[in-house]
């Protein structure tokens, strides 16, 4: 039976690290790693800000930031050429993450899915 966290428009499953494919723990670390160095699209890295302007994530406090991370490339039937697959890490100031979500549709409503985190 899933886990479901927040509520009305904004619930979304929990889902369990054990349950994660493989490609995305590596992207976990990988965001991490990026996150630390303060690496973004324009130093050669895939992080760069989620400006969550559909609002499909928890609104972010004063000093919080959604930074966004590709995951994979892109499939065949993708819209996108970087695909479809997305983290976003909602991060404070000292780059902490607070809390990590994970989609396979990017650009759908309702697909997000929030990661058990740490």
């Amino acid at each position: 039976m899933p886990t479901f966290v927040g509520f009305g428009k904004l619930e979304r499953e929990l889902l369990s690290n054990s349950l994660l494919p493989a490609d995305l723990r590596v992207s976990i670390i990988e965001f991490k790693n990026d996150l630390k160095a303060g690496f973004n699209l324009r130093t050669g890295g895939r992080l760069d800000v989620f400006e969550n302007r559909e609002g499909h994530l928890p609104p972010a406090a004063a000093g919080q930031t959604y930074y966004k991370y590709q995951v994979g490339q892109a499939h065949a039937g993708d819209d996108e050429p970087r695909g479809s697959r997305r983290l976003v890490a909602l991060v404070d100031p000292v780059r902490t993450i607070l809390k990590l979500f994970f989609t396979d549709a990017h650009y759908t409503f309702g697909q997000w899915k929030q990661l058990q985190y740490p």
